[in-house]
């Protein structure tokens, strides 16, 4: 083990650089013009997803104490706070979804193994296709219509 004190100039340069660092400034148009509002909206959505899986826990917890904890909890979600919670996060993560999904075909490369890429409505159409396909039949499932 050596004893010696790191050097505090160890990462600086021996001469200094043709141009300076440019000072931090916000991005032009920021916040007013811009597809800033989207960005912080699509980010907020992970409240969505940290609540919802909240509140799934909640209801495993409940299935494993037993049915007297069961019907208390679908009590409360009976209360107009839960419900009106429900459809905006519904509403919120539906939004979140489609927006992920529009992100989709722009991280494909040009081709997929021997073949080339699919155009982009394909990704649009499959991926939401399937998205509502899957909403619907767990729609379903929930309401008691199916099983």
């Amino acid at each position: 083990m050596s004893n010696a004190r790191p050097r505090l100039d160890a990462m600086r340069p021996s001469q200094p650089g043709p141009t300076r660092t440019a000072d931090p400034r916000p991005p032009d148009k920021f916040p007013g013009r811009g597809n800033y509002l989207g960005y912080v909206l699509f980010g907020s959505c992970g409240v969505f997803l940290l609540l919802s899986s909240i509140l799934v826990l909640r209801i495993v917890w409940a299935l494993a104490a037993g049915e007297a904890a069961w019907n208390d909890l679908m009590a409360q979600f009976q209360n107009p706070i839960y419900v009106a919670y429900h459809v905006l996060a519904f509403v919120g993560l539906v939004w979140f979804t489609l927006r992920f999904f529009s992100l989709f075909p722009k991280t494909q490369p040009a081709k997929i193994g021997p073949a080339p890429r699919p155009p982009d409505a394909f990704f649009a159409v499959a991926l939401n296709g399937a998205f509502a396909v899957v909403t619907a039949a767990l729609a379903a499932i929930l309401w008691g219509a199916v099983l």
